[in-house]
């Protein structure tokens, strides 16, 4: 008994504390949206103390979404240091899928003692994280986060549409997908289909570094700024890959964008999206490496967002082409290249691999593209409508007077360096299925390249180009392929 209560004091406040946290445990672990060690210590200051001396009465955290976000996020971070150093377990109670990763958001950095984590409400799920061997010195498991977006059927889910064929719609697919590796530890990743991404109002940071967003339904659109003011909540990110659909929606207005600054992606691959201009023009990447843009061309002509058509002074290469060389898809060109401008001019990144796969520019982004890509090294374009002028481009230039090939190279009164490449490191190339190139301009641009990269690195200045395909070109016939091979040797790869 407590030396400090008086003899009359009731029986229950004069029991032993060991045997008075094994009741304090026992109600702690009952289901409820109270926050039970709290309500206990607050009978009486014997029991204040035995409730914040004993770790074990908080192992046992209890989110419900009728708490709301900012309530259920204090109390997780709350009993996760209360119950230090022992393991916990999580039990989310949620009516809308939706809600799930905001309330397990904060708990997802401090996943280093977490045991056993249940869902209920529309999704049932537990999974035991005891099972299975993982790296118990990261603070977050989660290697990877997929986020499908479901638009209306995600509705469905909900039992708002009671009368659509999809009404057996459930989120019936597992969150937590554990991989075992032989001798490694396991690697986790997350899976939610949900309706709209959620806001940073309701989220904390999560430390995740690989993202995926998939809109899966027709029936959604892109919401670039809701998209944008997620990804504030991944300070972390070091890959992200996002698909949507080729289609437009609601207009973007001005001052609904803005730039997110994502310090440590490495990795870009967007797909199937007619907002690539938004998305680019508004990622600022100091660290990216990798960008892969694919299927972004479409034939139909895109609106000029409000928030361009009101920016002043207009972005440089705002303009036509001065070129007016052919295109099938003009508009979407036009998309892609100013993104990729503004995206370089902001965030000037040390850009090493770009794929470009049915996803075109104009000629003079490509232009402006291939004189600010000086660490390029692996370029590959798929399904282009690039004529032969952006392949003259990858020829040595005269810096002062800029004319392509080599004529004269060598005159006594050229000093050394006058001549130079645009992609200076490139080491890679690969042109897939672009109808428009022509066999003599791909041999005249490639040939003095070679020429021109195999001197520079055998003097030790520069890169020189290991590897070349050209595949299903229908104008580089088998004489262009002949000239092709005399100056590549078995660089060369076709098809």
């Amino acid at each position: 008994m407590p030396a400090d209560l008086p003899p009359q004091s009731p029986p229950v406040s004069r029991l032993p504390p060991e045997l008075l946290i094994d009741i304090f445990d026992h109600c702690s672990d009952e289901p409820s949206d109270q926050p039970t060690p709290v309500v206990l210590g607050q009978v009486c200051r014997y029991w204040r103390d035995v409730t914040s001396l004993s770790p074990r009465i908080w192992q046992h955290i209890y989110l419900y979404e009728s708490n709301g976000t900012s309530i259920s996020h204090d109390q997780a971070q709350r009993w996760v240091s209360m119950s230090h150093p022992l393991p916990y377990d999580v039990r989310i109670e949620a009516a809308i899928p939706d809600m799930i990763l905001p309330l397990l958001s904060p708990v997802l950095s401090q996943m280093q003692r977490l045991q056993r984590c249940v869902i209920s409400g529309r999704h049932e799920e537990q999974f035991d994280f005891s099972k299975y061997p993982f790296d118990r010195d990261r603070a977050c498991f989660v290697d990877e986060l997929h986020l499908l977006i479901k638009g209306m059927s995600a509705l469905d889910t909900l039992g708002l549409n009671t009368d659509s064929d999809m009404s057996d719609d459930r989120p019936g697919q597992t969150i937590f997908r554990a991989h075992s590796l032989p001798d490694a530890p396991s690697e986790l990743a997350l899976h939610f289909a949900v309706y709209a991404l959620p806001l940073p109002t309701v989220m904390k940071p999560i430390p995740v570094k690989s993202i995926c967003i998939t809109e899966v339904s027709l029936d959604v659109t892109t919401d670039v700024p809701r998209m944008l003011t997620f990804l504030r909540c991944t300070p972390l990110l070091e890959t992200l890959h996002f698909t949507g659909w080729p289609q437009e929606g609601d207009p973007i207005q001005p001052g609904h964008l803005f730039p997110v600054k994502l310090p440590h992606l490495r990795v870009f691959f967007i797909r199937s999206t007619v907002s690539v201009r938004a998305i680019l023009s508004h990622i600022d990447a100091p660290a990216l490496e990798e960008l892969y843009l694919e299927h972004t061309n479409v034939d139909f002509e895109l609106r000029t967002e409000p928030y361009v058509v009101e920016s002043c002074p207009s972005d440089e290469g705002e303009s036509e082409d001065e070129a007016h060389d052919f295109s099938q898809s003009p508009w979407s060109d036009h998309a892609t290249g100013m993104g990729l401008r503004t995206l370089l001019k902001r965030s000037r990144p040390p850009l090493q691999v770009l794929h470009m796969d049915y996803a075109d520019m104009r000629t003079k982004d490509f232009r402006w593209c291939f004189e600010h890509l000086d660490r390029l090294r692996e370029f590959q374009i798929v399904g282009s409508d690039m004529s032969d002028r952006v392949l003259g481009m990858l020829a040595p230039y005269r810096r002062r007077w800029l004319t392509y090939g080599l004529a004269n190279m060598r005159e006594a009164e050229d000093p050394r360096g006058a001549w130079a490449v645009r992609l200076p490191r490139l080491q890679k190339l690969a042109i897939w299925h672009c109808q428009r190139v022509s066999g003599d301009a791909m041999v005249q641009a490639m040939c003095d390249r070679v020429a021109f990269t195999d001197r520079v690195a055998e003097e030790g200045r520069g890169d020189t180009v290991e590897c070349v395909a050209v595949v299903g070109c229908s104008e580089v016939l088998f004489n262009h392929i002949h000239a092709l091979s005399e100056a590549l040797g078995d660089r060369l790869r076709v098809q």
